[in-house]
């Protein structure tokens, strides 16, 4: 058996894909907590009540317009808000997230098993089978209709930084087990 397909691998990519996921659903729900902050600023700075409102520069010729600008701005906002459900999608990404960043430790886990031990066991093949039933249940909630291609070719590229092929440790022939 060589290297390349050795049934650690499968142990190896799932890890690799675990880490991609971390690192899209945190890209991905950065940018959504932006966008709701971003929301959230325009309406409390355009609020009647808010310290920006009684700045001095409102009462210039400008400053009415530059209000009434914010303000068309805010009452945009207002109605955005709840239309992009922003608060619901933000805690659907959480949610992934956590079950990723799970399922990333776990599989971390029987990669270090594995390099300890030397061999990838039986054992540690019921691991893995574990966390595959786990990581079925997160594939079903994943938050996106369309992924963003920009957002995971930046992803995968950070990835395979991080973990190159080289990176792993392969067991010799005689320390396979099988189930």
């Amino acid at each position: 058996m060589s290297r390349e397909t050795h049934p650690a691998w499968t142990v190896y990519d799932k890890l690799r894909t675990a880490r991609l996921n971390v690192k899209y659903y945190s890209r991905r729900l950065q940018s959504i907590e932006r966008e709701n902050f971003g929301i959230e600023l325009v309406l409390a700075v355009a609020a009647p009540s808010s310290a920006v409102a009684g700045l001095w520069f409102w009462d210039t010729t400008y400053g009415k317009i530059a209000w009434q600008c914010l303000g068309i701005v805010a009452a945009a906002a207002a109605i955005l808000k709840p239309l992009l459900g922003l608060a619901k999608r933000i805690k659907e990404y959480e949610s992934v997230l956590s079950g990723y960043r799970m399922l990333e430790y776990d599989l971390m886990e029987i990669k270090c098993l594995i390099e300890q031990r030397q061999k990838y066991d039986s054992g540690l093949q019921s691991e893995f089978r574990k966390t595959l039933q786990r990581e079925r249940t997160l594939v079903g909630k994943t938050p996106e209709t369309r992924e963003s291609k920009r957002v995971k070719k930046i992803c995968e590229i950070e990835v395979r930084r991080e973990l190159p092929p080289g990176s792993f440790f392969i067991p010799e022939e005689h320390n396979i087990a099988t189930t």
